[in-house]
């Protein structure tokens, strides 16, 4: 039997992927496991959005590895912005702040969101203003 986190994780990206197909969007999608970022989707306009599942749908340490992990895809891919798609559970204050700083540090902007937050920002649908608070 699998770790459950590891399968909730692949269930996320296989959902991503299978929203990525159904609506045509180019994409790319890492091997499982990989020392790379999960998606990277090229957009019109010479755009690429760069997008990470981590289902954390409990309380656990999985988000405190994220400012690493944002980091690390930054000193390879050198993006100026990067998605988190989460699971039901939200970043800690110290995650949120480790962020925060890293941003002001090099100008990265980190986005923490739900599935659905992010298929709708695919689609052209705005946020939600009360996910303001979640856009590190």
């Amino acid at each position: 039997m699998g770790n459950p986190i590891n399968e909730s994780g692949t269930k996320l990206e296989e959902d991503l992927e299978s929203f990525l197909k159904s609506n045509e969007f180019p994409y790319k999608r890492q091997k499982s496991g990989a020392e790379a970022i999960d998606f990277i989707i090229p957009t019109k306009g010479n755009y690429t959005i760069f997008a990470d599942c981590t289902n954390q749908n409990v309380s656990g340490s999985v988000y405190d590895k994220v400012p690493h992990k944002v980091w690390k895809y930054w000193d390879k891919y050198d993006y100026d912005e990067v998605y988190i798609i989460r699971g039901k559970e939200l970043p800690g204050k110290k995650v949120k702040k480790h962020l925060k700083w890293f941003k002001e540090k090099t100008g990265v902007e980190t986005h923490i969101i739900s599935f659905e937050e992010f298929c709708d920002m695919l689609m052209g649908k705005k946020p939600d203003s009360s996910l303001e608070q979640f856009f590190v």
